[in-house]
């Protein structure tokens, strides 16, 4: 039975009743999904207390509260609701992960939202809005540069096409509702593989005049302009279209899409803090332990060894450690070390040679590996250990 059938401090409206939520979220109104679910352009659920004061609004972009912070009883349900069903479902989607914004400019939040996040172990960072002024639009389009239409989507020649249809369906209903309402331009160059797509700007939604974007370019191809040809090519559709603004929001560590905005002209609009997490646990734990062992000064995130390793420890111990992933070891053996907890540091070092760990120079999958001054004089003092425990046993 779906929890939200059985809310008491609150209910779930229907999407005819949408609008009684609306100016709750006018500390939020550069979120142009907001209003997409509002006016019933963009799927979304909206739960409202009973005395009409808080929402939460869930939607492709993440979930949004809004409102009165002090409504104890109805976030301790939306805790619930978040934990026994809304996240569960996002899991059961294949959906990795999700972001909670909320008004910033109001302390008595961070009360709030430790209720509704309690159990969830949330990490804290930062988004940006930017935004777009349509007179400085360009005239032509870039070449290799093709509007994605009807015809473009029903073509088996591509390599990659599959790649953008999961785009768009990400966060369109359909590709038929896309297809009516959205647009954007894709890159297309002659490989060895042949035809390929190797960028694609898109629509996320489009309300009304306005419109958000966003892009992705193959990893390959990085740094050659493509980002910004194909940003150029869907701001060009947007004006022969009517759009009056194009938004565009990214996160706040993430430069290199900042720069694309930016060369283009887009400027800033908004720089807010946000919550975000991993919708399965176990990958939540191992997210909450890179957050840490890093930290984000920005957003008052001190580096926290000890939870990091705890994290880590929690996922790891349980055998999740997405595909025999060493480096994540080798964090564990690193940060137990540094706070004292020598055994466990030894055991998980041995765990990270086991997955063919080999030191810090060597390629991994991502970028959060412990990489400080000690590394090399902890990975000596790890090794050291395990080889005289080991000739204490033999």
């Amino acid at each position: 039975m779906k929890y939200s059938n059985h809310l008491i401090r609150g209910k779930e409206l229907t999407s005819e009743s949408f609008g009684k939520a609306a100016g709750l979220f006018d500390d939020l109104k550069h979120h142009l999904s907001i209003k997409g679910v509002i006016s019933g352009l963009i799927s979304g659920r909206v739960f409202l207390s009973n005395d009409g004061l808080t929402a939460l609004l869930m939607n492709p972009q993440g979930f949004f509260l809004g409102g009165s912070p002090k409504n104890i009883l109805f976030f301790i349900e939306v805790n619930e609701l978040l934990s026994t069903e809304l996240l569960p479902s996002l899991t059961s989607r294949g959906e990795l992960d999700y972001v909670m914004f909320y008004p910033s400019n109001d302390d008595a939040w961070v009360e709030a939202l430790e209720l509704v996040t309690r159990t969830l172990l949330p990490l804290r960072s930062g988004r940006m809005t930017l935004t777009f002024d349509m007179n400085n639009t360009p005239h032509t389009l870039n070449d290799h540069i093709v509007p994605v239409d009807a015809s473009l989507l029903k073509r088996q020649d591509l390599i990659g096409l599959d790649e953008v249809i999961s785009e768009i369906q990400g966060g369109w209903s359909s590709l038929e509702a896309f297809e009516n309402r959205g647009f954007g331009c894709v890159a297309i160059q002659s490989t060895n593989e042949g035809l390929t797509i190797i960028s694609w700007c898109l629509t996320d939604w489009v309300v009304g005049s306005e419109c958000e974007v966003g892009i992705q370019t193959e990893e390959r191809y990085r740094g050659e302009g493509w980002a910004r040809k194909t940003l150029l090519g869907t701001l060009l559709l947007a004006k022969q279209r009517g759009i009056t603004r194009v938004g565009w929001q990214c996160w706040s560590n993430n430069i290199g899409s900042q720069r694309t905005a930016m060369s283009v002209g887009f400027k800033l609009l908004a720089d807010f803090p946000v919550l975000f997490g991993w919708n399965y646990s176990l990958n939540n734990l191992l997210v909450n332990g890179n957050h840490y062992m890093r930290g984000d000064s920005r957003y008052g995130v001190n580096k926290d060894y000890a939870r990091a390793a705890w994290s880590y420890a929690a996922a790891l111990d349980k055998g999740w450690d997405w595909n025999g992933d060493a480096a994540l070891y080798w964090n564990s053996a690193c940060l137990f070390y540094l706070i004292g907890e020598n055994d466990r540091a030894k055991q998980y070092y041995q765990k990270a040679i086991e997955k063919g760990w080999k030191d810090i120079r060597g390629p991994h999958y991502h970028e959060y590996v412990y990489r400080e001054e000690d590394s090399e004089q902890i990975a000596y003092k790890l090794a050291e250990s395990i080889t005289m425990n080991s000739g204490i046993d033999t």
